[in-house]
């Protein structure tokens, strides 16, 4: 007996230290990845991806990896928090009065200690603007921006626009800093003034000694080269980077074991209505389409949870609107049933099809991005959940090319769409004639253009002669930019004339180490928010 127990304990010693020793180190030939010792204490720095081959400049980057790097190296006026808050950054303050906007800005120094003035915020303002990508998109109300002093910036804006701060998230790098080569004439990094720097060999992130803020127990952050997908997947498979975060805006999504947490984005998910269909036309069957989805479902099941069900047309969290949003988010029949009799659908036939007087039933097409697999899922879910309520949908999916000529050809009755919004939640593009994302909204020189389709299916009750379309949303939001309207006036007259039904607003994925304490707060504008407060008990 005593010799079995012998054996026992050496065959368990052995098994201990083969399951300790056989976790595979990851590949890594573009980076310095640290093995760290077994010990108590808390880990001081993380392991990040990054793509050897892309920049450090926040304005050219090309990854999604890269540019999240860049909200450790520069500072920006502010960030906005994960409920479209904004929080001071480089700025003191921001005030604004009428069209133009004052920023004052901190005692700041970059990382070679340099003192970052109005000048360098002016400079990269104007980059901003002149490169192509998300900052350019979101800095389209800017006319002119220049220094009045070496600590104050001021903005001219195209328009009057309370909530104008919240697109002052653009980095701010030091002036010229963006053309600073080496000897073999390759961009060095440009200069910033975040919590972090690019090292000499460009394979780490050092702590900034000049950052004025607080410096928490991440003194660095050692970089792993994931220069495609394949490898980003396969170093978070083998549990290589510490944190990572995805938008999922193609549906895709790449995971790690960890803990997870969800991050706002400000992109509608909505059906888009071509006003030019007379059926459409009318005000109670886009109430009635809207009532009888439910976007709890969609949420839960074509979106597994990464969205927010829309009670509005601005972001459910958006503290400005919360109050004055009341769209249900769940479907209700009643309403459904209300308004589709009051356009003539007051019947069912024997296989639960809503017809009219002269026995048309009520029959959609809803188009739909095929390369999308989450909104594919979503139409279908959609196209279900009206036919309960015997409105029947012809789901059509077209590959991305072929989807976005359909819609601007206005070759549609409905389509499944999204936008991301700027973060002065400005929807403009949506609902004035000729915006942007603006497909089927009718301009006001336009007749209605009535098919024989149309004809068959409209019914000409005195509701229907009087619902020509109008641009009353669009109106409202002009007045609001006016200072006319309330944001509570443009809220109501939204839901009140439903341009376009919303459906969601899509959430973005942070995952990170379980052995990460202290990750809170993070947001699409600055992803480590909270890193100088993280505990890496490792």
């Amino acid at each position: 007996m005593k010799y079995k127990k012998i054996l026992a304990f050496v065959l368990a010693s052995v098994l201990l230290f083969s399951v300790c020793g056989c976790k595979d180190k990851p590949e890594n030939s573009g980076s310095s990845v640290e093995s760290g010792q077994v010990s108590t204490k808390s880990r001081d720095y993380l392991n990040l991806l990054y793509s050897a081959a892309d920049s450090f400049n926040p304005y050219t980057a090309k990854t999604d990896i890269n540019r999240q790097l860049c909200q450790l190296i520069f500072e920006p006026l502010l960030v906005l928090d994960n409920e479209f808050k904004p929080e001071y950054k480089i700025a003191s303050s921001v005030e604004i009065k009428d069209t133009t906007c004052t920023v004052k800005i901190k005692s700041t120094r970059f990382s070679d200690g340099s003192i970052l003035t109005a000048e360098d915020v002016v400079y990269s303002c104007n980059l901003a603007r002149n490169t192509a990508g998300k900052y350019a998109a979101s800095l389209y109300e800017i006319a002119s921006v220049s220094a009045a002093d070496s600590n104050t910036v001021i903005f001219k804006m195209t328009k009057q626009d309370p909530y104008f701060a919240n697109l002052l998230t653009f980095p701010v790098l030091k002036k010229g800093s963006e053309k600073i080569t080496d000897s073999d004439s390759v961009a060095k990094p440009p200069i910033g003034s975040g919590r972090y720097k690019v090292s000499e060999d460009e394979k780490s992130l050092e702590l900034n000694e000049n950052f004025s803020g607080k410096v928490g127990n991440i003194k660095k952050i050692n970089l792993i080269n994931a220069p495609d997908t394949d490898s980003v997947s396969h170093y978070l498979e083998i549990g290589a980077a510490d944190i990572y975060f995805s938008r999922i805006s193609d549906g895709n999504i790449l995971r790690m074991s960890g803990k997870k947490l969800d991050v706002n984005l400000n992109s509608i998910i909505y059906i888009g209505i071509n006003h030019n269909n007379s059926l459409l036309a009318q005000n109670e069957l886009r109430q009635a389409l809207s009532s009888a989805i439910s976007r709890k479902k969609i949420v839960e099941s074509a979106y597994y949870n990464n969205a927010l069900s829309a009670t509005g047309f601005f972001n459910p969290l958006w503290n400005e609107t919360k109050s004055v949003q009341n769209i249900q988010i769940e479907s209700k029949s009643e309403i459904t049933v209300e308004n589709l009799e009051k356009i003539g659908y007051n019947r069912l036939d024997n296989k639960n099809n809503r017809v009219n007087a002269s026995g048309f039933k009520l029959e959609l097409s809803l188009l739909v991005n095929s390369d999308n697999r989450l909104k594919v899922s979503a139409a279908r879910m959609i196209a279900s959940q009206l036919k309960e309520q015997g409105i029947n949908i012809n789901v059509v999916e077209k590959g991305y090319a072929a989807y976005t000529d359909a819609l601007k050809k206005g070759s549609f009755q409905l389509y499944l769409g999204e936008v991301l919004l700027t973060d002065n939640m400005d929807i403009s593009c949506m609902i004035e004639p000729g915006g942007s994302a603006a497909y089927g909204i009718k301009k006001p020189a336009e007749t209605d253009k009535k098919t024989e389709s149309d004809k068959e299916n409209e019914v000409q009750t005195e509701a229907s002669k009087e619902q020509a379309v109008t641009n009353t949303s669009a109106e409202v939001l002009k007045g609001f930019y006016l200072g006319k309207n309330t944001l509570s006036d443009l809220a109501t007259v939204l839901q009140t004339e439903m341009p376009f039904i919303p459906i969601c607003y899509r959430t973005g994925v942070l995952f990170y180490n379980e052995k990460i304490e202290n990750l809170n707060n993070s947001s699409a504008s600055d992803i480590y928010t909270s890193i100088e407060s993280y505990i890496f008990n490792d």
